[in-house]
């Protein structure tokens, strides 16, 4: 299962229990992956899909959870996930009144997908997968191009990295100084979304988002056959057709 169809799983699982469910778009999310409502509650969900991974939901993902809420006009908040949460991490959710949704990855839930609530846009990434354009759904580009990085060095501007592992949780290297390092997917997720949108993105900006790791982001997103490394400013690219 991909992180998408994950926020899916979780929709039909609150559709199950008789709410109505949206999904948020797949860029510009503020913060939350599915909406879901029934008479006067509205609950912000955050859709972490761990299972697979050594990461564990942080204190900082709970409280950013609750300003998404209130930017979503929510009046709860849900932390849903198939992995584990830290212990401090779980202390700030019970303080914040945030809940810990534990959903399986693997199961089950049998619904109609038509109900499913999407906006238009959210199919402006995700949706994008043709061979013809070259570009596709941040999901996909992850599973086909970066997770067989696994264990290979791989270089761009004068950097080398090797690559230790690659999950849904992100990508842990060896730099070329010999330390040891994991980005977050979605460090990854927010270049790689910008580079789709505008075709172009510069280090400086990822450098915003993702502070200490843009070099990495870039060297990583650089081994992409549809995308290109540009210098002078520092810039990935999508490729001409």
């Amino acid at each position: 299962m991909e992180p998408r169809e994950y926020e899916e799983l979780v929709a039909k699982y609150y559709q199950n229990k008789g709410y109505e469910t949206e999904l948020t778009p797949y860029t510009g999310d503020y913060g939350v992956d599915v909406i879901a409502w029934k008479g006067d509650e509205r609950i912000a969900i955050q859709a972490k899909m761990y299972g697979n991974s050594q990461r564990k939901v942080n204190r900082e993902a709970m409280m950013q959870l609750v300003g998404a809420k209130e930017y979503h006009e929510c009046n709860k908040a849900v932390i849903a996930t198939d992995g584990e949460c830290m212990l401090d991490a779980i202390e700030v959710a019970k303080r914040l009144n945030i809940e810990i949704l534990y959903l399986d990855s693997s199961m089950e839930v049998i619904l109609n997908n038509d109900s499913i609530v999407q906006h238009d846009e959210a199919n402006m990434v995700s949706e994008i997968s043709s061979p013809d354009s070259g570009v596709m759904s941040f999901d996909e580009m992850w599973k086909k191009h970066i997770m067989p990085l696994k264990g290979q060095t791989i270089e761009c501007d004068g950097l080398e990295n090797t690559i230790i592992d690659v999950d849904w949780g992100g990508l842990k290297r060896t730099t070329s100084t010999g330390n040891v390092g994991r980005i977050k997917i979605e460090e990854f997720k927010y270049a790689y979304n910008q580079l789709v949108e505008k075709g172009i993105v510069e280090r400086t900006l990822i450098n915003q988002h993702a502070k200490r790791c843009s070099s990495g982001i870039v060297l990583v997103l650089a081994q992409v056959p549809f995308i290109e490394f540009k210098n002078k400013p520092k810039r990935l690219c999508l490729k001409k057709k």
